[in-house]
């Protein structure tokens, strides 16, 4: 099928999200500018098999059909993070660095509910710097002991996070396939499959991403059956942290990306309900206003906290920040270059308009090293291209896909010509031709 006819496809149809909650779920059908908040047939139905069946249910009624539900399953995951009791398994923490830290509290992760995750840690030596230079040969001595002590563990989730495997992940690799010869069938995470910067924050996010796996195995099992049981043949798509969307296959395999979704989805609701893909979104917080930007139509995301986790991730989520009270004289502290739009419509609801009119998404954060205008423009391209790759299994439609955001910064206190480079790709949603009704 032509690019085009996707592309028209996609603007023919309605689309469905759905944004899960530990009371309830919420959904909505929307077609253009049309939307249609859906209401649970019972109010013991408004869970996650009742909101997905309510909205398909009107979906299918207008013309032209639905294609998809996307669902935004971040409240659940977050949910199930802050219970001490939470249905997620123990994992093992592997750090390769120079050398162990000598300090318990450095050892520890600064955020609780990372930590009450962690069963057991284990230091390997090894690691690399930023550049790829090999700060200490791995210990493959200890990488033996470490391995013949955790198949008496129980544990089968393992996180392994190495010093500069955003550069060079040899180490991390090696070490999981140590694991999974040891462990057969364990479930492992590696940072460098995440980029980003930060030892903490590197092993925060792969420990969220081993703790959430098997629940999130779980949720999506759920939402795929529910479609099943439907008629229309509705994909399943769920919602990112960056407001993008991508295959559950994916989800299933790095569910951590997922995490803070719902603030993005929120964003990018407003701005379709504005008519506005450009514009700065005021959003109600409790009894003050926070605000977060949306850019052509995506909302402005960079790794950092998400609320409610304590340290910070290298996934991406919505930049979020309390806005200042207005000024006596009734000007704004903010010289804001697009339109400002204040929600006026549910939280919840704006999540799951977000939901729905969300695209496939990826995103790139690493660091290389260039000596020459044209080693640079190399690197770059590199980038765009494997972030095209990733957008493509995230679901887009070929020849839909387009860079829409990239920077390439000095990284400080480094050697010249170490730079950070971030690429963010996003497309229209591959959708199957329409069938005749």
């Amino acid at each position: 099928m032509p690019a085009h006819a996707h592309v028209a496809r996609f603007g023919d149809v309605a689309h469905v999200g759905v944004s899960l909650h530990p009371a309830r779920a919420w959904s909505a059908v929307v077609r253009g500018t049309t939307v249609t908040p859906v209401e649970p047939v019972a109010p013991a139905r408004a869970d996650l098999e009742g909101a997905i069946a309510a909205a398909a249910g009107v979906a299918t009624r207008v013309a032209g059909g639905a294609d998809a539900v996307t669902v935004d399953i971040a409240p659940l995951l977050l949910d199930t993070l802050l219970h001490p009791d939470g249905d997620v398994p123990p994992v093992a923490v592997v750090r390769i660095v120079p050398r162990a830290a000598t300090d318990p509290v450095l050892a520890r992760s600064p955020a609780e509910i990372v930590e009450r995750r962690i069963a057991r840690r284990w230091t390997v030596a090894g690691g690399h710097d930023l550049l790829g230079n090999e700060l200490c040969p791995l210990d493959r001595q200890g990488l033996a002991a470490l391995c013949a002590e955790l198949p008496a563990t129980g544990i089968r989730h393992v996180a392994i996070v190495a010093a500069g495997s955003q550069a060079r992940p040899a180490h991390e690799r090696e070490v999981a396939d140590a694991i999974l010869a040891a462990v057969p069938g364990a479930r492992i995470s590696i940072a460098s499959d995440y980029g980003g910067q930060g030892l903490v924050a590197r092993e925060a996010t792969v420990v969220l991403d081993c703790a959430l796996t098997s629940f999130t195995d779980r949720l999506l099992d759920r939402c795929e059956r529910t479609l099943s049981r439907l008629p229309g043949g509705l994909q399943l798509r769920v919602a990112r942290g960056d407001g993008g969307y991508s295959t559950p296959s994916r989800i299933r395999v790095t569910p951590v990306v997922a995490f803070g979704a719902t603030e993005a989805l929120e964003l990018c609701g407003a701005a379709h309900l504005a008519g506005q893909p450009d514009c700065r979104v005021l959003l109600p917080h409790g009894d003050h206003w926070v605000a977060g930007e949306v850019r052509h139509g995506l909302a402005v995301v960079r790794p950092a906290e998400p609320a409610g986790i304590g340290t910070e991730l290298v996934v991406p989520t919505a930049v979020l920040a309390p806005e200042p009270v207005a000024h006596p004289e009734g000007l704004s502290y903010r010289n804001a270059d697009v339109p400002v739009v204040r929600a006026a419509t549910d939280r919840y609801v704006l999540a799951c308009v977000g939901a729905a009119v969300s695209r496939p998404a990826s995103w790139l954060d690493e660091v290389a090293f260039i000596e020459s205008a044209a080693q640079l423009e190399r690197v770059r391209r590199d980038a765009e291209e494997r972030a095209t790759a990733m957008v493509m299994a995230n679901g887009a439609a070929p020849g839909t896909t387009h860079i829409a955001e990239i920077s390439t910064v000095a990284v400080p206190y480094s050697p010249s010509g170490t730079v950070r480079v971030r690429v963010r790709v996003a497309g229209l949603p591959d959708v199957p031709p329409a069938t005749p009704r």
